[in-house]
């Protein structure tokens, strides 16, 4: 301190114990608004002033209270919607919280024409709830793909949620290295039938219900008392052959005979399929494809009982990896019965499944008839570990159906919101939201630039540049793109337009007066010949 004095008059040590308390203040500021700008985001943000894009959140109500909406906070809003909200703002754009009203169905669609975008956040199955208007589900589902259809994104759209989300999509995946070549998917009683004799004679097999996301109707299935053939199609199994079957969502075993299977899965329990352990009704192929009746049929994977990675997305960013171990004494970690490891997305444990993974999913949705649809905003892949593959792990399911937030989880409750949520649980949840923000932001920027022709907004500039009323005499007119198309190629080639200049007869008529006009007038006043003026 002093007039001649600066920071190259104190001592190293002094110095060095005053950057650390410095250093200490500038950390702790930080904190504190990185404090301050999280407490702001407990609740709905403001929109930016100039906004990139107006985008909305769709949510739905459902008749019946608390009871029937399970998944909504104090405000009856969904627990995770605010945040997701307030990520979408803190990208650049607006966005509103709004509801789903099939009881005004077509004012619904006139609102949600002004956003450039749509994040649904809608359970399934609650628009089909009791006390729901009939068909809501349908109507909803139609206006959705409608907004799709005008290059309006919703995520994620009903198409991407049948498609992605059932699961004969691991038969559509089954040549890349995420999947299982010998994966197969049964639509009829007799295709299950055909199909499920034969896999089985061969190996211990995975049946997988459509329906159901616990594990309910995921069946693990091993012969009983008899040899599998040595070669897929050598054999297949009778009727009365027994099968051991385990239940992924509570990992119960039951015995049953082959055609007691097949009844207990295409009629349900009673019967020719006699009597069942499961709580669950079978009937796995009712209603047909178009209804979500399928059955898929896959290998089972002994390393099943390490656990399943479950790959957590945004787009096609990996957030975190979560590694879920089935708990002690279960088979599998599906249905709940597991311990839960996270990871960060650059975890070495992973290395190897993040590369195979992330050069898959550029061809995901085109191999499920998506290609015109983006990536699911926030979606996951469960994967199993394999041997002797193309890559160390294998989808056993995708799930891009209004995913959940679960660090944001403390806010779900009839009394309960984003305050009741721990300070570091919501700095997790928000740094997801926010880069779900970014994202969205990114691929609406996508459907822009993709719908803009660089050649036509060229031709377009340049058109109107073009356009001279009065050119000033000594001023050369504004040359379009038409002019400077008529100028010949470097190639050699002709010029697309060429002006024709005028003759020497031409120029001595002087301007507006035709190719054989006669000269001073007035007898001829066709167009472009001016009459003598009187005097």
């Amino acid at each position: 301190c002093g007039p001649d004095k600066f920071l190259d008059d104190v001592a190293d040590d002094d110095f060095a114990e005053g950057c650390r308390l410095t250093n200490l203040i500038g950390q702790k500021a930080v904190e504190t608004l990185d404090e301050m700008k999280l407490k702001k985001m407990r609740k709905k943000l403001k929109a930016p002033k100039n906004p990139k894009y107006k985008m909305a959140v769709v949510g739905f109500t459902a008749p019946g209270g608390p009871e029937m909406n399970t998944d909504k906070d104090k405000t009856g809003s969904r627990y995770d919607s605010t945040p997701i909200a307030n990520g979408v703002i803190n990208a650049g754009a607006s966005c509103d919280l709004i509801d789903y009203t099939p009881d005004d169905h077509d004012a619904f669609a006139g609102l949600i024409e002004q956003y450039d975008g749509l994040i649904v956040r809608i359970n399934p199955g609650q628009l089909s709830a009791p006390g729901v208007v009939a068909g809501a589900q349908m109507r909803f589902d139609d206006l959705m793909m409608k907004c799709v259809a005008e290059n309006k994104p919703v995520w994620s759209s009903p198409a991407v949620q049948k498609q992605m989300g059932a699961k004969d999509a691991l038969v559509k995946i089954k040549e890349m290295s995420c999947g299982l070549p010998d994966t197969y998917a049964y639509y009829a009683a007799d295709e299950l039938e055909e199909g499920f004799k034969t896999s089985c004679a061969f190996q211990p097999r995975v049946i997988k219900q459509n329906r159901g996301s616990a594990g309910e109707g995921i069946w693990l299935v091993w012969l009983q008392d008899k040899e599998y053939c040595k070669n897929l199609g050598d054999a297949k199994l009778e009727d009365d052959d027994k099968i051991k079957l385990m239940e992924m969502n509570d990992n119960h075993v039951e015995i049953h005979t082959v055609r007691e299977f097949l009844d207990f899965c295409n009629s349900g329990p009673g019967g020719s399929a006699g009597e069942w352990q499961s709580t669950f009704p079978g009937k796995y192929l009712e209603g047909g494809k178009e209804a979500g009746g399928q059955l898929v049929d896959q290998r089972l994977l002994p390393k099943i009982t390490e656990g399943e990675v479950r790959m957590q997305m945004v787009k096609d960013t990996l957030f975190s990896i979560i590694h879920k171990k089935p708990t002690e004494g279960n088979m599998s970690a599906v249905g709940g019965v597991s311990d839960y490891t996270f990871y960060e997305p650059d975890a070495p444990e992973f290395a190897e499944l993040k590369a195979k993974f992330e050069a898959d999913i550029p061809k995901v949705m085109d191999s499920m008839g998506l290609g015109g649809e983006p990536l699911p905003i926030l979606w996951t892949g469960d994967f199993i570990p394999v041997d002797d593959h193309l890559a160390p792990y294998v989808v056993g399911e995708f799930n891009c159906s209004c995913v959940g937030i679960s660090k944001f989880g403390a806010a779900c409750g009839p009394d309960k919101f984003l305050d009741d949520v721990a300070d570091d649980d919501f700095a997790e949840g928000c740094r997801l939201t926010n880069l779900i923000g970014q994202k969205a932001i990114e691929t609406l920027r996508e459907i822009r630039d993709a719908a803009n022709d660089p050649l036509e907004d060229l031709m377009s500039r340049y058109s109107e540049s073009s356009v001279v009323e009065e050119t000033p005499k000594k001023t050369k007119p504004k040359r379009g793109l038409s002019a400077r198309m008529g100028r010949k190629s470097s190639s050699g080639g002709e010029p697309r337009s060429k002006v024709k200049p005028k003759s020497a007869e031409e120029k001595k008529k002087g301007p507006g007066v035709r190719p054989g006009a006669k000269k001073g007038g007035a007898e001829k006043k066709g167009p472009g010949v001016r009459p003598k003026p009187q005097r």
